[in-house]
């Protein structure tokens, strides 16, 4: 909590904090895959359910199977970018959840209790964080351990322009402020 942090702040006067910018598109295929067609614990089970049937979200009852191909992929994932839009919009009934909200508004929500000195984008951690370990004192530190690649189907295995012009019309903020282009595979 907010106490319990401010505390840790003032026992430990050397640190440095950062935060990470993802490309809205890789972001928004990493919520889709983890939290709407996964039916893991991971899942949101009931929203899952709720975008399936008020939503047409064309994704399996079930987790997907071998059936499930990249095409079904595409278009459920170009379906989900366009209820992100939506969502973000105000125009839908269900919350704006901090897994899709945009990166603006993330950053804006805990700036009020911590700015963070760095803000990265993926692909600059291996370069900056063993750097920020440096600084705090870690003079040996190991590389990080990027995310594994999304399941069932990695976002290069469906990328193309239509999904990033969909992901641009509903992350449109996110591109403006922090100057993201078309998505590259990293």
């Amino acid at each position: 909590n907010q106490k319990q942090f401010r505390q840790w702040r003032r026992r430990h006067r050397v640190h440095r904090s950062f935060t990470e910018l993802r490309h809205p598109l890789a972001r928004a295929h990493s919520v889709f895959c983890t939290h709407i067609l996964s039916t893991e614990e991971s899942s949101y089970r009931q929203l899952r359910e709720t975008l399936r049937k008020r939503y047409n979200l064309p994704i399996p009852t079930d987790h997907p199977n071998a059936d499930y191909t990249r095409t079904d992929h595409k278009k459920a994932f170009g379906a989900f970018l366009e209820f992100i839009q939506a969502n973000l919009s105000g125009q839908t009934a269900i919350r704006i959840d901090e897994a899709w909200c945009t990166q603006s508004a993330a950053l804006g929500g805990f700036g009020n209790l911590n700015l963070p000195d760095y803000v990265l984008r993926e692909d600059e951690l291996p370069l900056m964080l063993p750097h920020l370990a440096r600084q705090v004192g870690h003079p040996d530190p190991t590389s990080p351990i990027l995310a594994p690649a999304d399941q069932p189907y990695a976002l290069k295995d469906i990328y193309d322009a239509e999904l990033e012009e969909l992901a641009s019309n509903a992350y449109q903020k996110d591109y403006l402020m922090f100057g993201f282009g078309p998505w590259i595979n990293i």
